[in-house]
Protein backbone atom coordinates (compact mmCIF):
# COMPACT_ATOMS: atom_id res chain seq x y z
CA UNK A 1 0.00 0.00 0.00
CA UNK A 2 2.27 2.85 -1.02
CA UNK A 3 5.95 3.63 0.11
CA UNK A 4 7.51 2.94 3.68
CA UNK A 5 6.69 5.58 5.75
CA UNK A 6 9.66 6.83 8.46
CA UNK A 7 8.76 7.28 11.89
CA UNK A 8 9.94 10.55 12.21
CA UNK A 9 7.73 12.25 8.89
CA UNK A 10 5.64 15.27 9.34
CA UNK A 11 3.62 15.18 6.38
CA UNK A 12 2.77 12.97 3.82
CA UNK A 13 1.26 13.72 0.23
CA UNK A 14 -1.50 11.23 -0.13
CA UNK A 15 -1.05 10.02 -3.80
CA UNK A 16 2.49 10.04 -3.46
CA UNK A 17 2.86 7.99 -0.58
CA UNK A 18 -0.01 5.79 0.02
CA UNK A 19 -1.15 6.01 -3.82
CA UNK A 20 -5.01 5.27 -2.74
CA UNK A 21 -7.71 5.09 -5.98
CA UNK A 22 -10.34 7.82 -6.46
CA UNK A 23 -10.68 11.41 -7.28
CA UNK A 24 -8.99 13.88 -5.06
CA UNK A 25 -6.58 16.55 -4.88
CA UNK A 26 -3.09 16.26 -5.83
CA UNK A 27 -2.29 18.36 -2.95
CA UNK A 28 -4.25 16.78 -0.04
CA UNK A 29 -2.02 15.53 2.55
CA UNK A 30 -2.36 14.32 5.89
CA UNK A 31 0.63 15.76 8.63
CA UNK A 32 1.09 15.62 12.36
CA UNK A 33 0.36 19.00 14.72
CA UNK A 34 1.45 19.41 17.95
CA UNK A 35 0.42 19.12 20.90
CA UNK A 36 -2.61 16.83 18.97
CA UNK A 37 -2.34 12.85 19.10
CA UNK A 38 -4.56 13.10 15.82
CA UNK A 39 -3.51 13.22 12.30
CA UNK A 40 -4.87 15.89 10.52
CA UNK A 41 -5.28 16.10 6.58
CA UNK A 42 -5.27 19.10 4.26
CA UNK A 43 -5.58 20.79 1.06
CA UNK A 44 -5.97 23.67 -0.39
CA UNK A 45 -9.19 24.09 -3.51
CA UNK A 46 -7.79 25.96 -6.64
CA UNK A 47 -8.93 29.77 -6.29
CA UNK A 48 -11.44 29.76 -8.96
CA UNK A 49 -13.56 26.97 -7.04
CA UNK A 50 -12.79 28.51 -3.84
CA UNK A 51 -16.19 30.52 -2.32
CA UNK A 52 -14.75 31.31 0.88
CA UNK A 53 -13.96 35.22 0.79
CA UNK A 54 -11.59 36.59 -1.07
CA UNK A 55 -10.25 32.88 -2.58
CA UNK A 56 -9.97 31.83 1.17
CA UNK A 57 -7.06 34.88 1.52
CA UNK A 58 -5.64 36.27 4.68
CA UNK A 59 -5.27 40.34 5.60
CA UNK A 60 -1.66 39.49 4.17
CA UNK A 61 -2.76 37.83 0.84
CA UNK A 62 -1.56 34.89 1.59
CA UNK A 63 -4.27 32.01 0.97
CA UNK A 64 -5.53 29.74 3.93
CA UNK A 65 -5.40 25.78 3.43
CA UNK A 66 -8.55 23.84 4.76
CA UNK A 67 -7.48 21.29 7.10
CA UNK A 68 -9.22 18.99 9.69
CA UNK A 69 -8.86 16.08 11.97
CA UNK A 70 -9.09 12.55 10.69
CA UNK A 71 -9.56 11.25 14.49
CA UNK A 72 -6.53 8.69 14.16
CA UNK A 73 -2.87 8.44 15.19
CA UNK A 74 -2.35 5.89 12.36
CA UNK A 75 -1.29 7.21 9.19
CA UNK A 76 -2.82 4.59 6.73
CA UNK A 77 -6.40 4.80 8.51
CA UNK A 78 -5.83 8.64 8.43
CA UNK A 79 -4.83 8.44 4.61
CA UNK A 80 -8.54 6.51 3.74
CA UNK A 81 -9.98 9.11 5.74
CA UNK A 82 -8.59 11.98 4.23
CA UNK A 83 -9.65 10.57 0.69
CA UNK A 84 -13.29 10.32 1.97
CA UNK A 85 -13.41 13.63 3.73
CA UNK A 86 -11.90 16.04 0.95
CA UNK A 87 -14.42 14.21 -1.39
CA UNK A 88 -17.23 15.35 0.83
CA UNK A 89 -15.61 18.54 1.55
CA UNK A 90 -15.48 19.73 -2.07
CA UNK A 91 -19.11 18.62 -2.37
CA UNK A 92 -19.90 21.12 0.29
CA UNK A 93 -17.36 23.59 -1.01
CA UNK A 94 -19.62 23.22 -5.08
CA UNK A 95 -23.09 23.62 -3.54
CA UNK A 96 -22.17 26.17 -1.63
CA UNK A 97 -20.23 28.21 -4.58
CA UNK A 98 -23.08 27.58 -6.88
CA UNK A 99 -25.75 29.11 -3.85
CA UNK A 100 -22.86 32.28 -3.69
CA UNK A 101 -22.86 32.58 -7.07
CA UNK A 102 -23.68 36.05 -7.97
CA UNK A 103 -22.45 37.26 -4.68
CA UNK A 104 -19.08 38.54 -5.69
CA UNK A 105 -20.81 40.58 -8.38
CA UNK A 106 -21.37 43.98 -8.07
CA UNK A 107 -19.24 44.51 -5.37
CA UNK A 108 -17.90 47.91 -4.47
CA UNK A 109 -14.57 47.28 -6.24
CA UNK A 110 -16.75 47.50 -9.44
CA UNK A 111 -18.37 50.45 -8.61
CA UNK A 112 -14.83 52.32 -7.29
CA UNK A 113 -13.85 51.74 -11.13
CA UNK A 114 -17.06 52.97 -12.56
CA UNK A 115 -16.45 56.29 -10.26
CA UNK A 116 -12.84 56.85 -10.66
CA UNK A 117 -12.93 56.43 -14.17
CA UNK A 118 -15.61 58.73 -14.87
CA UNK A 119 -14.12 61.49 -12.40
CA UNK A 120 -11.33 61.19 -13.63
CA UNK A 121 -12.21 62.12 -17.18
CA UNK A 122 -14.34 65.15 -15.92
CA UNK A 123 -11.76 66.55 -13.66
CA UNK A 124 -8.99 65.84 -15.86
CA UNK A 125 -8.65 69.15 -16.84
CA UNK A 126 -8.89 70.52 -13.56
CA UNK A 127 -6.81 72.86 -11.52
CA UNK A 128 -5.36 69.71 -8.94
CA UNK A 129 -6.06 66.55 -10.67
CA UNK A 130 -3.33 64.67 -9.90
CA UNK A 131 -3.60 66.17 -6.06
CA UNK A 132 -7.48 64.88 -6.33
CA UNK A 133 -6.54 61.29 -7.97
CA UNK A 134 -4.17 60.55 -5.34
CA UNK A 135 -6.27 61.43 -2.90
CA UNK A 136 -9.12 59.07 -3.72
CA UNK A 137 -7.01 56.52 -4.45
CA UNK A 138 -5.67 56.29 -1.04
CA UNK A 139 -9.00 56.24 0.51
CA UNK A 140 -9.67 53.28 -1.64
CA UNK A 141 -6.51 51.29 -2.01
CA UNK A 142 -4.14 52.35 1.40
CA UNK A 143 -3.11 49.80 3.34
CA UNK A 144 -5.04 48.96 6.58
CA UNK A 145 -7.73 51.38 6.53
CA UNK A 146 -8.74 51.62 2.60
CA UNK A 147 -11.82 50.79 1.66
CA UNK A 148 -10.80 47.80 -0.80
CA UNK A 149 -8.97 45.95 2.03
CA UNK A 150 -11.81 45.50 4.27
CA UNK A 151 -13.80 42.01 2.80
CA UNK A 152 -17.12 43.49 2.51
CA UNK A 153 -16.67 45.65 -0.43
CA UNK A 154 -15.60 42.59 -2.53
CA UNK A 155 -19.17 41.04 -1.99
CA UNK A 156 -22.48 42.13 -3.81
CA UNK A 157 -23.15 45.81 -2.59
CA UNK A 158 -26.61 44.57 -0.98
CA UNK A 159 -24.84 42.15 1.79
CA UNK A 160 -23.08 45.12 3.34
CA UNK A 161 -24.60 45.52 6.58
CA UNK A 162 -24.60 48.20 9.31
CA UNK A 163 -22.37 46.22 11.73
CA UNK A 164 -19.40 46.18 9.09
CA UNK A 165 -19.64 49.82 8.32
CA UNK A 166 -19.71 49.90 13.11
CA UNK A 167 -16.43 47.72 12.49
CA UNK A 168 -14.61 50.02 9.64
CA UNK A 169 -15.15 53.26 11.99
CA UNK A 170 -13.77 51.45 15.09
CA UNK A 171 -10.97 50.66 12.94
CA UNK A 172 -10.65 54.24 11.40
CA UNK A 173 -11.10 54.91 15.09
CA UNK A 174 -8.43 53.24 16.74
CA UNK A 175 -5.74 54.55 13.88
CA UNK A 176 -6.17 57.88 14.72
CA UNK A 177 -5.88 57.82 18.52
CA UNK A 178 -3.18 55.60 17.91
CA UNK A 179 -1.82 58.71 16.32
CA UNK A 180 -2.72 61.21 18.62
CA UNK A 181 -5.24 62.45 16.06
CA UNK A 182 -8.63 62.36 17.96
CA UNK A 183 -11.14 60.12 16.99
CA UNK A 184 -10.76 60.08 13.33
CA UNK A 185 -13.72 62.15 12.35
CA UNK A 186 -12.05 63.89 9.44
CA UNK A 187 -11.04 60.48 8.18
CA UNK A 188 -14.62 58.86 8.76
CA UNK A 189 -16.04 61.89 7.03
CA UNK A 190 -13.79 61.52 3.76
CA UNK A 191 -14.40 57.57 3.75
CA UNK A 192 -17.90 57.71 4.37
CA UNK A 193 -18.36 60.74 1.18
CA UNK A 194 -16.92 58.22 -0.84
CA UNK A 195 -18.74 54.89 0.41
CA UNK A 196 -22.08 56.85 0.06
CA UNK A 197 -21.03 58.04 -3.75
CA UNK A 198 -20.11 54.32 -4.54
CA UNK A 199 -23.84 53.58 -3.00
CA UNK A 200 -25.40 55.93 -4.69
CA UNK A 201 -24.03 53.94 -8.40
CA UNK A 202 -25.22 50.68 -6.99
CA UNK A 203 -28.76 51.78 -7.15
CA UNK A 204 -29.10 51.19 -9.98
CA UNK A 205 -28.40 47.50 -9.79
CA UNK A 206 -30.07 47.05 -6.75
CA UNK A 207 -33.52 49.06 -7.31
CA UNK A 208 -35.32 49.66 -3.63
CA UNK A 209 -32.95 48.37 -1.88
CA UNK A 210 -31.60 50.52 1.59
CA UNK A 211 -27.96 50.47 1.81
CA UNK A 212 -26.84 50.98 5.39
CA UNK A 213 -26.72 54.30 7.24
CA UNK A 214 -23.43 55.26 8.71
CA UNK A 215 -23.09 55.56 12.71
CA UNK A 216 -22.77 58.99 13.57
CA UNK A 217 -19.70 61.26 13.10
CA UNK A 218 -19.04 63.48 16.44
CA UNK A 219 -16.50 66.23 15.01
CA UNK A 220 -13.58 66.41 17.79
CA UNK A 221 -11.52 69.32 16.49
CA UNK A 222 -9.37 70.19 18.29
CA UNK A 223 -6.37 72.99 18.62
CA UNK A 224 -3.33 71.78 18.22
CA UNK A 225 -0.36 72.96 20.20
CA UNK A 226 2.09 75.23 18.13
CA UNK A 227 5.05 77.76 18.66
CA UNK A 228 3.91 81.13 19.33
CA UNK A 229 6.50 83.71 17.28
CA UNK A 230 8.33 84.77 20.27
CA UNK A 231 8.91 81.03 20.97
CA UNK A 232 10.03 80.18 17.68
CA UNK A 233 12.63 82.82 17.81
CA UNK A 234 14.15 81.44 21.09
CA UNK A 235 14.00 78.15 19.92
CA UNK A 236 16.20 79.03 16.46
CA UNK A 237 18.51 81.13 18.50
CA UNK A 238 18.90 78.41 21.30
CA UNK A 239 19.48 75.61 18.71
CA UNK A 240 22.26 77.74 17.09
CA UNK A 241 23.66 78.32 20.27
CA UNK A 242 23.89 74.78 20.59
CA UNK A 243 26.03 74.32 17.61
CA UNK A 244 28.14 76.48 19.21
CA UNK A 245 27.06 79.57 18.25
CA UNK A 246 29.38 79.74 14.75
CA UNK A 247 28.62 81.07 11.61
CA UNK A 248 26.63 78.28 9.56
CA UNK A 249 27.49 80.19 6.79
CA UNK A 250 31.29 79.61 6.89
CA UNK A 251 30.48 75.37 6.89
CA UNK A 252 32.30 74.77 4.03
CA UNK A 253 31.12 70.88 3.38
CA UNK A 254 34.99 69.80 4.65
CA UNK A 255 34.29 72.22 7.56
CA UNK A 256 30.89 70.79 8.32
CA UNK A 257 31.75 66.94 8.13
CA UNK A 258 34.43 67.58 10.84
CA UNK A 259 32.27 69.41 13.04
CA UNK A 260 32.24 67.14 16.51
CA UNK A 261 29.91 63.98 15.70
CA UNK A 262 29.53 60.86 17.99
CA UNK A 263 27.13 58.24 17.64
CA UNK A 264 27.10 57.49 21.13
CA UNK A 265 26.30 60.74 22.23
CA UNK A 266 23.59 62.20 19.95
CA UNK A 267 23.82 66.33 21.29
CA UNK A 268 26.52 66.59 19.09
CA UNK A 269 27.80 69.88 17.38
CA UNK A 270 27.04 68.48 13.71
CA UNK A 271 23.40 67.38 14.94
CA UNK A 272 22.50 70.69 16.21
CA UNK A 273 23.54 72.12 13.32
CA UNK A 274 21.38 69.96 11.21
CA UNK A 275 19.00 70.40 13.24
CA UNK A 276 18.67 74.07 12.42
CA UNK A 277 18.78 73.06 9.15
CA UNK A 278 15.40 70.66 9.65
CA UNK A 279 13.95 73.74 11.54
CA UNK A 280 14.38 75.96 8.71
CA UNK A 281 13.41 73.73 6.16
CA UNK A 282 9.99 72.67 7.47
CA UNK A 283 9.36 76.67 8.35
CA UNK A 284 9.75 77.48 4.97
CA UNK A 285 8.55 74.26 3.01
CA UNK A 286 5.55 72.86 5.74
CA UNK A 287 6.93 69.34 5.38
CA UNK A 288 5.56 65.94 6.98
CA UNK A 289 7.14 63.98 8.78
CA UNK A 290 7.21 61.32 6.04
CA UNK A 291 9.59 63.82 3.80
CA UNK A 292 11.91 65.39 6.38
CA UNK A 293 14.27 62.19 6.25
CA UNK A 294 13.75 61.76 2.72
CA UNK A 295 15.23 65.34 1.58
CA UNK A 296 18.10 65.13 -0.64
CA UNK A 297 19.86 68.36 -1.41
CA UNK A 298 19.26 67.38 -5.59
CA UNK A 299 15.69 67.94 -5.04
CA UNK A 300 16.10 71.69 -4.04
CA UNK A 301 16.21 73.91 -7.86
CA UNK A 302 16.60 77.37 -8.09
CA UNK A 303 14.50 78.46 -11.08
CA UNK A 304 15.37 82.54 -11.45
CA UNK A 305 14.90 84.19 -8.15
CA UNK A 306 12.64 81.45 -6.74
CA UNK A 307 13.47 78.32 -4.98
CA UNK A 308 11.44 74.68 -5.60
CA UNK A 309 11.69 71.49 -3.70
CA UNK A 310 10.93 68.63 -5.45
CA UNK A 311 9.69 65.71 -3.21
CA UNK A 312 10.25 62.45 -4.71
CA UNK A 313 7.64 59.78 -4.56
CA UNK A 314 6.99 57.47 -1.59
CA UNK A 315 4.41 55.55 -3.15
CA UNK A 316 3.50 54.30 -6.64
CA UNK A 317 0.88 56.29 -7.06
CA UNK A 318 2.03 59.56 -5.69
CA UNK A 319 4.38 61.33 -8.35
CA UNK A 320 6.37 64.07 -7.40
CA UNK A 321 5.37 67.33 -5.23
CA UNK A 322 6.37 70.44 -6.09
CA UNK A 323 6.34 72.89 -3.16
CA UNK A 324 8.10 76.33 -2.90
CA UNK A 325 8.89 78.80 0.20
CA UNK A 326 6.55 81.70 0.66
CA UNK A 327 9.52 83.77 2.74
CA UNK A 328 11.99 85.69 1.02
CA UNK A 329 14.93 84.80 3.58
CA UNK A 330 14.61 80.97 2.60
CA UNK A 331 16.96 81.87 -0.29
CA UNK A 332 20.18 82.51 2.18
CA UNK A 333 19.02 79.85 4.13
CA UNK A 334 18.91 77.48 1.35
CA UNK A 335 22.11 78.78 -0.72
CA UNK A 336 23.58 77.89 2.35
CA UNK A 337 22.56 74.17 3.39
CA UNK A 338 23.09 73.25 -0.52
CA UNK A 339 26.55 74.38 -0.59
CA UNK A 340 27.60 72.63 2.55
CA UNK A 341 25.39 69.39 1.43
CA UNK A 342 25.75 69.93 -2.29
CA UNK A 343 24.43 66.26 -2.55
CA UNK A 344 22.72 63.28 -1.08
CA UNK A 345 20.42 63.64 2.01
CA UNK A 346 20.37 67.01 3.52
CA UNK A 347 19.27 66.08 7.48
CA UNK A 348 21.42 64.00 9.56
CA UNK A 349 22.66 62.39 6.49
CA UNK A 350 25.51 60.72 8.35
CA UNK A 351 22.39 58.08 9.37
CA UNK A 352 21.96 55.16 7.37
CA UNK A 353 18.85 54.97 5.49
CA UNK A 354 17.44 51.71 3.57
CA UNK A 355 17.87 52.21 -0.15
CA UNK A 356 14.31 50.93 -0.96
CA UNK A 357 12.70 51.86 2.41
CA UNK A 358 14.19 55.17 4.03
CA UNK A 359 11.50 55.50 6.87
CA UNK A 360 12.95 52.84 7.93
CA UNK A 361 15.80 54.73 9.74
CA UNK A 362 16.16 56.35 13.45
CA UNK A 363 16.27 60.30 11.88
CA UNK A 364 13.02 61.34 12.61
CA UNK A 365 13.42 59.61 16.30
CA UNK A 366 16.79 61.44 16.24
CA UNK A 367 15.16 64.56 15.61
CA UNK A 368 11.89 64.40 17.76
CA UNK A 369 14.80 63.84 20.36
CA UNK A 370 17.16 66.93 19.55
CA UNK A 371 13.65 68.88 19.31
CA UNK A 372 12.67 68.05 23.19
CA UNK A 373 15.86 68.71 24.60
CA UNK A 374 16.78 71.60 22.50
CA UNK A 375 12.85 72.72 23.92
CA UNK A 376 13.10 72.10 27.58
CA UNK A 377 16.61 73.98 27.51
CA UNK A 378 14.88 77.20 26.47
CA UNK A 379 11.35 76.96 26.49
CA UNK A 380 10.97 74.98 30.11
CA UNK A 381 6.77 75.45 30.76
CA UNK A 382 6.54 74.11 26.83
CA UNK A 383 4.16 70.83 27.22
CA UNK A 384 6.03 68.31 26.95
CA UNK A 385 3.55 66.41 24.58
CA UNK A 386 3.93 68.87 21.94
CA UNK A 387 7.46 69.00 22.01
CA UNK A 388 7.46 66.79 18.77
CA UNK A 389 8.15 67.27 14.75
CA UNK A 390 4.67 67.79 13.88
CA UNK A 391 4.48 71.00 16.18
CA UNK A 392 6.90 72.68 14.03
CA UNK A 393 4.91 71.92 10.74
CA UNK A 394 2.02 73.42 12.91
CA UNK A 395 3.78 76.61 13.72
CA UNK A 396 4.97 76.83 10.29
CA UNK A 397 1.18 76.96 8.57
CA UNK A 398 0.00 78.50 12.03
CA UNK A 399 2.53 81.91 11.64
CA UNK A 400 2.39 81.90 7.97
CA UNK A 401 -1.42 82.36 8.12
CA UNK A 402 -1.35 84.74 11.06
CA UNK A 403 0.96 86.93 9.37
CA UNK A 404 -0.74 86.94 6.05
CA UNK A 405 -4.40 86.20 6.75
CA UNK A 406 -5.44 86.52 2.92
CA UNK A 407 -3.50 82.92 2.34
CA UNK A 408 -6.76 81.55 4.26
CA UNK A 409 -9.21 82.94 1.84
CA UNK A 410 -10.30 81.49 -1.38
CA UNK A 411 -8.52 81.27 -4.21
CA UNK A 412 -5.41 81.67 -2.20
CA UNK A 413 -6.31 78.93 0.27
CA UNK A 414 -5.81 76.21 -2.48
CA UNK A 415 -2.76 76.97 -4.02
CA UNK A 416 -1.60 77.79 -0.02
CA UNK A 417 -2.74 74.07 0.64
CA UNK A 418 -1.49 72.35 -2.53
CA UNK A 419 1.70 73.65 -1.43
CA UNK A 420 1.87 72.41 1.94
CA UNK A 421 0.98 68.70 0.96
CA UNK A 422 -2.67 69.07 3.03
CA UNK A 423 -5.93 70.40 2.22
CA UNK A 424 -8.10 73.79 2.41
CA UNK A 425 -10.58 72.51 4.82
CA UNK A 426 -7.82 71.08 6.82
CA UNK A 427 -6.17 74.56 7.09
CA UNK A 428 -9.61 75.63 7.74
CA UNK A 429 -10.40 73.32 10.68
CA UNK A 430 -6.98 72.72 12.12
CA UNK A 431 -5.49 76.68 11.87
CA UNK A 432 -8.13 79.22 10.89
CA UNK A 433 -11.02 78.58 13.04
CA UNK A 434 -8.64 79.02 16.24
CA UNK A 435 -7.15 81.91 14.16
CA UNK A 436 -10.62 83.62 13.70
CA UNK A 437 -11.78 82.68 17.16
CA UNK A 438 -8.70 84.32 18.94
CA UNK A 439 -9.38 87.41 16.73
CA UNK A 440 -12.64 88.02 17.61
CA UNK A 441 -12.20 87.98 20.98
CA UNK A 442 -9.51 90.22 21.36
CA UNK A 443 -12.16 92.55 18.95
CA UNK A 444 -15.02 91.82 21.60
CA UNK A 445 -12.59 92.44 24.55
CA UNK A 446 -11.64 96.37 22.62
CA UNK A 447 -14.98 96.67 22.54
CA UNK A 448 -17.48 95.67 25.20
CA UNK A 449 -17.80 97.86 27.87
CA UNK A 450 -16.89 96.69 31.73
CA UNK A 451 -19.80 95.61 33.98
CA UNK A 452 -21.52 97.94 35.88
CA UNK A 453 -21.03 96.04 38.84
CA UNK A 454 -18.60 93.71 39.24
CA UNK A 455 -17.47 91.90 41.88
CA UNK A 456 -13.72 92.13 43.03
CA UNK A 457 -12.68 90.77 46.15
CA UNK A 458 -15.99 88.96 47.36
CA UNK A 459 -17.03 92.81 47.43
CA UNK A 460 -19.26 94.64 44.89
CA UNK A 461 -18.11 98.01 43.63
CA UNK A 462 -20.03 100.28 42.02
CA UNK A 463 -19.52 102.23 39.20
CA UNK A 464 -18.08 104.85 40.59
CA UNK A 465 -15.45 102.70 42.66
CA UNK A 466 -14.26 101.25 38.91
CA UNK A 467 -14.06 104.38 37.48
CA UNK A 468 -11.95 105.59 40.73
Amino acid sequence: MGKQIPDDWTTLNIKSVFNLRGSYPSDLRIYRKKKSPNIYAAFLPEEKDDPRPNGGRTKGGKRRIIDASMGSDDPFAAAKSAVAWVNEKQRKLENQREQDSGKYENTLSDYWDLYFDKESRVRSSRRNFNRWQREEKLKWSAEEYGINKQSWSQVSADLIKRSDLDEYFALLESRARKASRGNGSGMKGQQKTLINKLFAIAESDFVGHRFPSFPPISKQTKQVRHLTKEEWDILQRHVFELGEGKDADAYTPTKYQKLDWSPSNRQNTRNWVDLLDALYLEWFFYLRSEDIYRLKSEWFKKIGSEWFCDLETTKKDRPIHRTTHYRKDAVKVLKRITSRKPDGYVILPHIQRPANNPADSSVLKNLNFLLKKAIEGCLPDFPKESMKWTTIRHTAFRLTLEEMPSLGMSPQINAFADNGHTSPQQLRDTYLRWIDADKTAREAREQIPESRNVRWGGKYKSKKDVED
